[in-house]
């Protein structure tokens, strides 16, 4: 994805590499994260004093504490982990928060990064006590046992646990007909948790992708990525329009020229749904953790499940290395603008490979807002290098 927009330079910034600790949009990341968990925490804190028996204490808690999960897996991703990745020794934690802040007093004090050790713990206790205590379920705007499921092997995965990556992602119930149906904008078939807008509860996705009227075309697809694409590959006009394409933006005819996507493209109504977590990245996460531990028929199966479903021929790989190296371009391919690309560079420790901006290895961690640290006198400490 690349920054085209002249209106909003701090983003510009961090896609050139240049990211400070007083970029607002790092700043403000943090901040929406962190407000996350504490609507979390209070809930969790409040549903625990209710003794109506009519009321579902545990489902709400267990949704609760799969949002906090999330939430914490965002912060780690973003500023935790170590240069190289994550799950290596003194990986660098985040503040831990497991309990609401309603007052100021001593539960609103400053309070240092855990390790990411104790951070993954926590991750993990709460998708733990989710899975336990959710029914399973898919195409849901909630959390369910499957999306905490799913969650878990992400994390897994993410944390270089590959047996345990395998376990939880076979235990999330297929999506029938998957492996049949060809891939998809944000309509996807095989969503297991989205997040649904409306007319009177919108987002911003189409708006900062499409140009005016109805957007500012702040981001384009890049060209790395239309690259990317082997010849035939349907994903292709889903990630980057290849030609002329007569759409609607904001009610009104509209052609899009070549170079967009149209993965978020209702600016009109700005109800396009993100997706949280679908089945292809489970079915991905299952190749790649059987690649992983040796088990390369089973990774070879999953992965061409997804290259049949996106119109392109069996792979040719049969080593572990090669069958990784197609998986994680399936992956990129398959959840363009989803969000994962960066935390897939960053836990296998290819940024410097894919991005040559990217010469500094310090910045593969963003820096804590310098907010944060002022405010702390400290306490919560700054990234290496910043």
């Amino acid at each position: 994805m690349l920054h085209v927009g002249t209106f909003v330079t701090t983003y510009g910034v961090i896609g050139q590499n240049q990211t400070l600790p007083d970029n607002i949009q790092v700043g403000n990341t943090w901040n929406a994260i962190y407000r996350a968990i504490s609507r979390a925490n209070y809930l969790i804190q409040q549903s625990e004093k209710i003794t109506d028996p009519a009321f579902p204490q545990a489902a709400t808690i267990a949704q609760a504490r799969g949002i906090r999960a999330l939430a914490y897996m965002d912060l780690l991703g973003l500023w935790g982990g170590s240069t190289q990745g994550y799950g290596f020794t003194g990986g660098r934690g985040v503040p831990l928060r497991l309990a609401p802040t309603t007052a100021i007093g001593p539960e609103t004090q400053a309070i240092a990064r855990a390790s990411e050790v104790e951070v993954a713990a926590a991750i993990r206790a709460d998708l733990d006590f989710a899975i336990a205590n959710l029914q399973p379920g898919s195409g849901s705007n909630r959390l369910t046992k499957s999306s905490a499921l799913a969650l878990r092997a992400r994390f897994e995965l993410r944390e270089r646990k590959y047996a345990e990556a395998l376990s939880f992602a076979k235990q999330v119930p297929a999506i029938a007909g998957f492996a049949t149906s060809a891939p998809t904008g944000t309509t996807a078939p095989d969503a297991i948790w989205q997040l649904f807008f409306s007319n009177t509860d919108q987002n911003s996705y189409a708006f900062f992708w499409y140009p005016a009227p109805g957007g500012r075309n702040e981001f384009d697809p890049g060209t790395t990525i239309a690259a990317a694409h082997p010849t035939g590959d349907l994903r292709r006009p889903i990630n980057v329009v290849t030609a002329t394409t007569p759409i609607t933006v904001a009610g009104a005819p509209f052609t899009l020229s070549p170079g967009t996507t149209q993965k978020y493209y209702r600016t009109s109504t700005r109800d396009d749904r993100f997706n949280m977590i679908r089945y292809a990245e489970v079915v991905l996460t299952i190749a790649e953790a059987a690649a992983q531990t040796g088990a390369l028929a089973e990774a070879t199966t999953n992965l061409n499940m997804i290259r049949t479903r996106a119109g392109l021929a069996p792979t040719t790989a049969t080593t572990a290395a090669a069958l990784i190296t197609d998986i994680l371009l399936q992956r990129r391919l398959e959840f363009a603008y989803e969000g994962l690309y960066w935390i897939d560079l960053r836990r296998t420790n290819r940024i410097q490979t894919a991005l040559p901006t990217y010469a500094e290895t310090f910045r593969n961690l963003f820096p804590i807002p310098l907010r944060e640290v002022q405010l702390t006198n400290n306490l919560i400490e700054q990234n290496p290098g910043y």
